[in-house]
């Protein structure tokens, strides 16, 4: 007896038109797409081409503090991937930024037509924290009741701020 067994598993594609961006880093980006069957029949019309031989462009802006408002950017760059391309590393971004990115072609006349828009994603910072909190190692002394007077005069406690302090000596720590 030999039983068939459905196979499952991800369609290669959902024949929509949709673009998501990822931080991979603060310093890179990463962009997928999909074009819907419909709309690469259209633009390919358009050009009189095969969509195969129509180069699309990532353009990324830099909306920094800016909202979504694209008119308004920092400013803005192209990237030129192959059509038949469905994702893209956008390497040499800022750390700590506002991106969006439009995935559309230039016409025969130079004119930028945007197929896809994303949403806008921010690149995490490449640094350490400000220091803005104090971090306070010796927390479980001061949780189990002990006072600074208590521990050992020569303990060390290291801030975000990246100094060392003599926890014997804090502000605020009187008996």
């Amino acid at each position: 007896m030999s039983i068939t067994v459905p196979e499952y598993g991800f369609p290669a594609s959902y024949n929509e038109n949709s673009i998501m961006l990822l931080v991979r880093d603060p310093h890179c980006i990463f962009a997928y797409w999909e074009i819907c069957n419909e709309q690469m029949d259209l633009v390919a019309g358009e050009f009189g081409r095969p969509w195969g031989e129509i180069p699309l462009t990532l353009r990324i802006y830099d909306l920094t503090g800016l909202g979504q408002d694209r008119d308004k950017a920092h400013g803005s760059y192209d990237l030129t991937v192959h059509s038949l391309a469905n994702n893209y590393y956008i390497p040499d971004v800022m750390a700590n930024h506002s991106y969006c990115v439009d995935l559309g072609v230039i016409s025969p006349e130079g004119r930028f037509i945007c197929l896809l828009r994303s949403d806008v994603i921010q690149t995490p910072r490449d640094s350490l924290a400000d220091g803005s909190g104090l971090v306070m190692a010796d927390l479980l002394d001061r949780l189990s009741g002990n006072k600074a007077a208590d521990i050992a005069a020569d303990r060390k406690t290291f801030s975000s701020d990246g100094v060392y302090i003599n926890s014997a000596n804090i502000e605020g720590e009187d008996d």
